[in-house]
């Protein structure tokens, strides 16, 4: 009878629903323990820059900081890790800013993990009115994979706020072309991780003096870290790794007026 065929109809619906809400929720508490576990930076690499006396190693709040040992900072960067990575993860690869540019570094911790959720977190610490670290007066904004994004994006909102933007492995999807920033983007000829055709489609949304640098590293070598999904060994170490790195970011910091 039409009846039944209704009534089970909308049995079968009120069951389809509630299987569909069923597996959203276990989709979501499985994103949710995916993003909320990071990758994190080796313990001896971590070790290692706490040990040099050329660098001080602090937390605030989950933030890490790394600070030049003698004080006076001539700027600071504030660093956005890349998607699914732990502030620590770029202990080791951004120490030579410290000890070597006289910069203070700051590695926020993003909600999830994800810098997407945080975009404005350098805000915290270059407004003048809000510093949680030091006395800087320059300032820049960078970030690694999607922390490079965010930071561009945070940079194209904010050009008065910070003097110029440092990009690992990653690109500016806003044009900051025209806003007088001084611009460092550093790529892997070995990394299997970054979006080549994004990458090359959005080099016109840097300014026309921006310093483009390829070095032989993989994605993970711009931090400290193991275990990213797809990525391939460089045929480096990651000392190797950091200390080519440090050759092209600390000379450029250090050129800065």
């Amino acid at each position: 009878p039409p009846s039944m065929n209704r009534s089970r109809l909308r049995s079968q619906g009120k069951r389809l629903v509630v299987w569909l809400v069923a597996a959203g929720v276990v989709a979501l508490a499985v994103a949710l323990v995916y993003f909320g576990t990071p990758l994190r930076g080796a313990e001896a690499g971590i070790a290692a820059v706490e040990a040099n006396p050329d660098v001080t190693v602090t937390t605030e709040g989950e933030a890490y900081v790394l600070e030049p040992a003698g004080g006076s900072a001539a700027a600071g960067l504030v660093f956005y890790p890349g998607g699914r990575v732990h502030p620590d993860a770029y202990v080791a690869s951004l120490a030579p800013l410290a000890a070597d540019a006289n910069v203070t570094v700051v590695v926020p911790k993003m909600p999830l993990n994800l810098a997407v959720l945080d975009g404005d977190a350098a805000s915290r610490y270059v407004t003048r009115s809000d510093m949680e670290v030091g006395e800087v007066d320059t300032w820049y904004v960078g970030g690694h994979s999607l922390g490079g994004v965010m930071a561009c994006r945070y940079a194209r909102g904010n050009p008065g706020r910070v003097d110029g933007v440092v990009l690992f492995a990653s690109y500016c999807d806003r044009d900051i072309s025209g806003t007088g920033l001084a611009a460092l983007s550093v790529t892997g000829s070995a990394d299997t991780v970054l979006n080549r055709g994004a990458y090359r489609a959005a080099l016109a949304n840097l300014p026309a003096d921006a310093t483009t640098r390829t070095l032989p590293l993989n994605h993970s070598q711009f931090g400290g870290y193991r275990g990213q999904p797809g990525d391939e060994p460089s045929g480096l170490s990651y000392a190797a790794a950091h200390r080519r790195l440090a050759e092209v970011v600390v000379p450029w910091l250090g050129a800065r007026p």
